[in-house]
């Protein structure tokens, strides 16, 4: 009877220590970090961006800025849905739709896409 209390134990412990490890997306991008799955739905000026963002990296806009391209980008964290609007680099070739990684917590951090597979 002691053997099954203690290999119950054993198991219960194993199953809580899976559900509390970190979650890391392609092998690099940790939700612990801040990093989420999302979809780009809108890029342009800044203030042309017409959903609201939850997570904000648009500047005001000056003269200078006004050109800049943003990218906004819905994505789920804790279960709730928000979006993220970000400066679109430069040399980027996002487009409306295409699945990204974005992180929430750092609005210089670069928006990788995703790899295409059948969860996406």
């Amino acid at each position: 009877m002691k053997t099954i209390m203690v290999a119950t134990a054993i198991v219960a412990l194993v199953a809580l220590s899976g559900c509390a490890s970190p979650t890391v997306l392609e092998g690099k991008y940790s939700e612990a970090d801040g990093w989420r799955k999302g979809t780009v739905v809108e890029i342009g000026p800044a203030k042309s961006l017409k959903r609201p963002a939850f997570y904000d990296c648009r500047t005001v806009a000056s003269g200078t800025e006004g050109s800049d391209q943003y990218v906004m980008i819905a994505l789920l964290s804790h279960g709730h849905s928000h979006a993220r609007a970000a400066k679109l680099p430069a040399d980027s070739q996002l487009q409306v739709g295409d699945k990204v990684y974005v992180n929430f917590k750092d609005c210089s951090a670069p928006i990788p896409r995703r790899s295409s597979s059948p969860s996406d």
